[in-house]
């Protein structure tokens, strides 16, 4: 086949694609709320997809290494991800690397050592999480923005939640910079459930800036601004049939304790993979 694109493409990725592409264009266009309403809807959706392929691949192949085919089943025919479609597009890869768990990755959370007792390890254990588990909290908190603005009659911080809220997308925007960076010149692969995160959050940020303009009047307006309903509900019900299905799965066993060993044991260097 051309490019070395297998069957998941057609099945599964061009049409997610294409369908993403007319939301994208619809959400540009909108009113802002409206494009933020959007943007949250299509970046839940991929982060829960990604959160399913990770566990999926725990489940799979414990201990899976990002850098080597599973010993017995090179081709991954147990389980194969739908993001997975050629030899230079492997999400398997990327979702499953050391920058998969950013705050782990710069030492900000590490997971919990045996016999440890500090609430300091404790809470750095507690955040050691994948970035699509971070993901969903970021774009669940634009679905929702309105209730955060309940809270701007606090006094000092308050006002400036819309601000705060803004730089906070800047610095998701940065994040968003390094990750793409290790994508295509040190892991060399493409992730399409990766990338269109990488859209929703670069198209987040002009936004989130007009809304901050805007201030508490953002409230006044219809709360999930002018979206269809019929598609608002129908999305938001696919969002939430995936979120609990991961939950389901993650609750099978201790995943998270065993995932990815990612540390420096395993000879990690940015620099050096290829």
């Amino acid at each position: 086949m051309p490019l070395g694109l297998d069957s998941n493409f057609y099945v599964w990725v061009l049409p997610l694609v294409l369908a993403e592409i007319v939301l994208y264009a619809y959400a540009f266009t909108a009113e802002l709320r409206t494009c933020q309403v959007v943007l949250g809807l299509l970046g839940l959706f991929w982060c829960f997809a990604a959160l399913w392929v990770e566990i999926r691949l725990e489940v799979v192949y414990p201990h899976f290494d990002y850098a080597t085919p599973p010993p017995g089943d090179p081709e991954m025919k147990s389980y194969r991800p739908f993001c997975d479609f050629a030899p230079w597009a492997k999400c398997s890869k990327v979702l499953m690397s050391p920058p998969g768990r950013f705050l782990r990755y710069f030492g900000i959370a590490k997971p919990l050592a045996s016999g440890a007792v500090g609430g300091l390890d404790k809470a750095r254990a507690l955040i050691d999480v994948p970035n699509p588990t971070l993901g969903v909290l970021f774009f669940a908190v634009h679905l929702f923005y309105p209730v955060l603005l309940l809270f701007m009659p606090i006094p000092f911080l308050g006002p400036l939640l819309p601000e705060l809220f803004f730089l906070a997308c800047c610095g998701v925007g940065l994040m968003t910079v390094w990750l793409a960076y290790n994508l295509a010149f040190v892991l060399q692969d493409f992730c399409v459930v990766c990338v269109s995160m990488y859209v929703a959050n670069f198209g987040l940020i002009p936004m989130m800036h007009g809304l901050a303009l805007q201030g508490a009047s953002v409230g006044e307006g219809a709360f999930f601004g002018e979206v269809p309903r019929w598609f608002l509900y129908s999305f938001g019900a696919l969002d939430a049939v995936m979120g609990l299905a991961v939950l389901a799965i993650y609750f099978r066993g201790d995943l998270f304790a065993s995932a990815k060993a990612r540390e420096s044991e395993q000879g990690y260097c940015p620099l050096l993979v290829e």
